[in-house]
């Protein structure tokens, strides 16, 4: 099933999308501003399987996988939005880090930001190319 059938759809697949972008921003959220042993719990619990990255590395994969997935989510869900998209999670990935000065052990670093920005945007990219390749080949198969 291509990515505009399911949004042709509406009903069950939009709201899916809708509802799975809205909780991943939630969990986002509260990962973020949580205590910062929350991270640390999950990283030793993945290193196992991600052959054991370094801290550092691991937490820079984290911030463009999180955010591509958040772009992702909002981008499919929201596919005639793309500057109300681009706004939430970009600008979300920019106040996230901002709020991250107002919890005692966290802190707010540019390049955490630049991360997150460059995952969020990258996914909006990709799925926007996707629905424009998925919309030209409709066509081309109407016309026929």
């Amino acid at each position: 099933m291509e990515l505009a059938s399911l949004q042709k759809q509406g009903t069950g697949w939009s709201k899916l999308f809708i509802t799975a972008a809205w909780l991943a921003t939630i969990i986002i959220t509260y990962a973020t501003l949580a205590h910062v042993g929350l991270p640390y719990s999950i990283y030793h619990r993945l290193a196992p399987l991600l052959m054991r990255p370094e801290i550092k590395t691991y937490a820079h994969l984290e911030h463009i996988i999180v955010f591509a997935v958040l772009g992702a989510l909002f981008a499919i869900a929201h596919p005639r939005h793309t500057i109300v998209v681009c706004c939430i999670v970009l600008g979300g990935a920019v106040f996230l880090e901002i709020l991250q000065n107002l919890t005692p052990d966290r802190h707010a670093r540019v390049l955490d930001a630049v991360e997150k920005i460059a995952g969020g945007a990258a996914a909006i990219a990709v799925v926007k190319a996707v629905q424009w390749i998925g919309l030209r080949r409709s066509r081309l198969t109407r016309q026929r």
